[in-house]
């Protein structure tokens, strides 16, 4: 009598000879893949820029100001520093001068330093306090009482400056007009006015 084999355990014979098969398919479709792609792929992400968020940043930048004026109409305003509130060519008979606002918290380093950082821009000697208070001159306009001072170097002719210092509550505000020497008595008169003029924004 010949015994057939058991026919459980040919079927789990054919399942392993399958399952080899497959993992020696795996197997070289994994090492063909490999060759034919023997470098790195980098991807690069652009990122979307943020255009809402760059405008409202420009448009905080524009609105910095919570002062307003009035100025001569031949006042042309222009692009200036971005430590200025605003700019103007403030024109005379001989040529232009460059008028800028400037504010900043505190007392900005004080009268004394201020002055004398604008004597070096004329080649002055820094002056001791008793010295720029004697030259300070006292005025009152829409934002109270502030000081104006004239800077002159008779040596330096293509520049000098007059400027006034507003010392607010928790700011200090400065009006500097560097001009040619013959054009600073020429303007005086219309930038105290400039300064007379100038108020909180309401």
């Amino acid at each position: 009598y010949k015994k057939e084999p058991y026919l459980g355990t040919s079927i789990k014979l054919l399942i392993k000879i399958i399952d080899i098969k497959n993992i020696i398919i795996i197997g070289l479709a994994f090492l063909f893949s490999c060759n034919n792609e023997n470098h790195i792929r980098v991807y690069k992400i652009v990122k979307e820029k943020n255009l809402n968020q760059k405008e409202v940043i420009k448009i905080s930048e524009e609105n910095n100001s919570n002062f307003s004026w009035e100025k001569p109409s031949d006042w042309v305003e222009v692009q200036g520093h971005s430590m200025r509130i605003a700019s103007f060519n403030v024109p005379f008979s001989n040529g232009i001068g460059d008028l800028s606002i400037t504010s900043f918290g505190g007392a900005s380093g004080g009268i004394k330093a201020n002055i004398n950082r604008w004597e070096k821009q004329l080649d002055l000697a820094s002056s001791p306090l008793k010295d720029i208070n004697k030259i300070s001159q006292s005025r009152r306009g829409k934002l109270g009482e502030y000081q104006v001072f004239k800077l002159m170097n008779p040596e330096k002719k293509e520049m000098a400056i007059i400027a006034s210092i507003f010392k607010l509550k928790e700011t200090t505000l400065f009006i500097k007009l560097s001009i040619a020497l013959k054009g600073i008595d020429e303007v005086e008169e219309l930038f105290i006015d400039f300064c007379n003029s100038i108020n909180f924004t309401l």
